[in-house]
């Protein structure tokens, strides 16, 4: 705290000077304060002093004073002048650590946007460099089949049938890694949606056995949204269910509930349910947490379903447990007309 005069110099100042700056109060009171003042902030300090001697309030106005070591502190005026007296009525405060902690978050900001950039970059690029091979190897295993013929095993032509699947599924999963990176980047033109047949186009992409159905209920709506982002969530959770089954003659059903200003999406299985271990993961990474590597299977998926749902406000969550299955549900808007933009 300090009182200055409209002459330039100050008339008193507390023992928090002598402390922050390292000057004496004689060394201070003896030469103008503009003097101690970081050279480039002294055209600013001048034009405050004088805009104090013209009755105005000083709020927040930040400028460097020199250490006796030499070194510059920054310090937030406050001020009142009497006008009357000549004098000025002052408390500054030391943010020269917070000016040091925003300058550093800045520098970390560009570090992130640096470190994401290359982390979508290299999405991209394995994304890429993968689908070629799967396709080839899809591609392949028709090849077999069709050298073959009918001299084909029943057991091998098994095989080739899923293999074939699941090169599908791997091609799906590096998808799922490129738009987990680009998520909240890239737009897409809302347009109508019948849920129930994406659903189904869905469970033909998956191709479980014979006797285990996707269901798609008679409440799934058709909506007017984004179809791709929507896909990715219903297709992750139903592939969720698919692969945790304990049997090859369940379900997962996905149905919809209207729910005011959105809708509801439930997908729910008959499988074994989800371990309590694992159910902590679930709900940790359905809040916004990261996945843990070594819960396999309820990692990238669950990931990308928190994320895209979290885009259009909305919220995923496990249902509690029961004696077998599972429950997803999550909150989509009624009506999309234009996908949420790029994030700044």
């Amino acid at each position: 705290m300090c009182v200055a005069g409209f002459d330039g110099y100050f008339k008193r100042v507390n023992p928090a000077f002598e402390e922050v700056l390292g000057y004496s109060p004689e060394e201070l009171l003896s030469r103008q304060f503009v003097e101690f003042v970081h050279p480039d902030d002294r055209e600013s300090t001048n034009r405050e002093v004088a805009s104090l001697s013209g009755g105005q309030v000083t709020v927040d106005f930040e400028n460097r004073y020199r250490t006796r070591s030499g070194d510059y502190r920054w310090l937030a005026w406050h001020a009142a002048p009497m006008v009357d007296e000549g004098l000025i009525y002052a408390v500054a405060r030391d943010i020269t650590q917070q000016k040091a902690d925003r300058r550093q978050l800045r520098e970390q900001a560009v570090e992130l946007a640096r470190s994401n950039a290359d982390l979508e970059q290299f999405a991209h690029v394995a994304s890429h460099d993968l689908r070629a091979p799967l396709r080839s190897i899809v591609t392949l295993a028709g090849f077999i089949e069709q050298d073959l013929g009918e001299a084909i095993p029943p057991k091998t032509q098994g095989h080739l049938a899923e293999l074939r699947r699941r090169s599908l599924l791997m091609q799906a999963l590096t998808d799922d890694l490129l738009v987990y990176s680009q998520a909240g980047r890239e737009r897409e033109d809302a347009a109508e949606v019948d849920t129930a047949a994406l659903v189904r186009d869905i469970a033909f992409l998956l191709d479980p056995p014979d006797a285990y159905e996707i269901v798609a209920d008679r409440s799934l709506p058709v909506i007017e949204t984004v179809r791709g982002p929507l896909e990715q969530v219903l297709r992750n959770l139903i592939a969720n269910a698919v692969k945790h089954r304990d049997r090859d003659d369940g379900e997962v059903r996905v149905s919809a509930r209207d729910a005011g200003e959105r809708w509801e999406f439930t997908v729910a299985d008959d499988g074994p349910g989800i371990g309590d271990g694992d159910r902590a993961q679930v709900s940790s990474v359905l809040e916004g947490g990261q996945p843990d590597a070594g819960a396999e299977g309820w990692g990238m998926g669950l990931a990308l379903v928190q994320r895209i749902v979290g885009r259009f406000d909305g919220r995923a969550r496990l249902e509690a447990a029961s004696e077998r299955g599972a429950s997803f549900r999550f909150e989509w808007p009624k009506r999309i007309m234009e996908e949420p933009g790029r994030d700044e």
